[in-house]
């Protein structure tokens, strides 16, 4: 039992998320890194501002008198990978069963099984005026644009893919949809219909680990930029949620399941993305958990640190 409260003491230490709508949060994390121009006489300014949009980094420059070029350098770079050990990230989907996710993580991309998928949805009889002819011409009119194919896709903030990437809600996967969409036929209606029938729209709650493995240099840099800026737009209008942030990432090797954290599934009733209960319930009950034997684990875990009877913290986020 004291074994296990050193690893839930030692996790809990050194686990951060980044979460980029959770302004409020990162917010002090940000005045502490850029405390020299973030201070409280220039927040106080930010109050008064009239900023409209929440990536306008020139505003934040007008304010601040300095330079977002100047102020991201690779050592801030470093102090943002040394504070957050994961960035949380997102993944659309529409799986029919989503223990697939759970057992086999994020898979790349593999346009040759969808392929297939098209071909048992709609080259079976169900749909006699489609051919395996116009299943080629959509292949071939894809094709220039399909180079990468073994990759996986996610995004920053999830009301990306609610509000401006439907596709992966819609049908689960772009390919499919736009083998759809480039059928030599005038009414593609009912094929997409037919995409919407199987499966749930779902939106993967993903902790993504922040090393280079996953994410480069240069995207922790977009990533302070926009907060810089982000940081202004919410102060001048009193926000308590960053705005909705376009930020995408691809990667071509498979995403292990332990980083899936939990995940959003659409309610036809509610016409709202609602969690998981089984999922959030178990995360949440861990959560609990945590904060009950916190104190005295975080106490034992320093003695067990000094008298060197555990070394290094786990690493994986529960």
């Amino acid at each position: 039992m004291i074994l296990r409260e050193r690893e839930i003491a030692a996790s809990t230490e050194n686990v951060r998320v980044f979460i980029w709508k959770a302004f409020t949060e990162w917010k002090p994390v940000l005045e502490g890194m850029f405390g020299d121009v973030l201070i409280p006489e220039v927040e106080a300014e930010a109050r008064k501002a009239n900023v409209k949009y929440g990536d306008d980094q020139d505003a934040f420059e007008e304010l601040t008198g300095c330079s977002i070029d100047s102020m991201v350098t690779p050592d801030k770079i470093s102090e943002f990978r040394q504070t957050y050990s994961h960035v949380r990230v997102y993944h659309g989907c529409r799986p029919e069963d989503i223990s697939s996710y759970k057992e086999k993580g994020l898979l790349v991309r593999d346009k040759s099984v969808q392929i297939e998928r098209f071909r048992k949805n709609f080259l079976t009889g169900k749909f006699p005026e489609l051919t395996e002819e116009m299943l080629q011409h959509s292949i071939e009119k894809l094709q220039p644009n399909t180079d990468k194919d073994e990759e996986w896709e996610v995004v920053f903030d999830d009301r990306i893919l609610t509000e401006y990437c439907g596709q992966y809600h819609e049908y689960g996967s772009e390919y499919l949809g736009n083998l759809v969409s480039n059928l030599p036929i005038e009414n593609k209606e009912p094929y997409r219909s037919e995409l919407r029938k199987s499966g749930k729209p779902t939106t993967l709650k993903i902790n993504l680990p922040n090393t280079s493995d996953y994410l480069s240099d240069s995207t922790i840099e977009v990533i302070i930029r926009d907060m810089l800026a982000g940081w202004l737009w919410c102060v001048a209008n009193s926000e308590t949620e960053a705005h909705t942030w376009w930020l995408d990432l691809s990667h071509e090797k498979p995403l292990p399941p332990e980083h899936i954290c939990g995940h959003k599934v659409y309610n036809e009733e509610t016409g709202e993305y609602e969690e998981n209960s089984e999922i959030e319930e178990k995360h949440e009950n861990q959560r609990q958990l945590t904060e009950e034997e916190k104190v005295e684990a975080m106490r034992l875990a320093k003695i067990a640190l000094k008298t060197g009877q555990i070394s290094t913290p786990p690493q994986n986020p529960e």
